[in-house]
């Protein structure tokens, strides 16, 4: 009994392992946007609100960011932002 748990714990960790590269891209893109949305935060910080609100209009305007979010998601946006050098 004990080694049929330890196989089903093995294949299990093994299918898991196998889905990871699948889950990992979603949330790289999001570490990926979420860089960008940190550097306009220590803008923020350093520069004030006003600063930081029309860099971020001027590098990724609102209305573009929301379609390209809605269209392809965090992994588009992110693919925008290296396109455009802005990480």
């Amino acid at each position: 009994m004990l080694l049929t748990l330890a196989s089903t714990a093995a294949w299990a960790q093994g299918n898991s392992a196998a889905l990871t590269p699948q889950l990992q891209a979603p949330d790289a893109c999001k570490q990926e946007v979420s860089k960008f949305e940190q550097t306009i935060g220590f803008i923020r910080q350093t520069q004030g609100n006003k600063a930081a609100a029309e860099l971020k209009e001027k590098l990724l305007p609102a209305k573009l960011e929301n379609e390209i979010l809605f269209k392809d998601g965090y992994c588009g946006l992110a693919k925008y932002i290296r396109d455009k050098k802005l990480n």
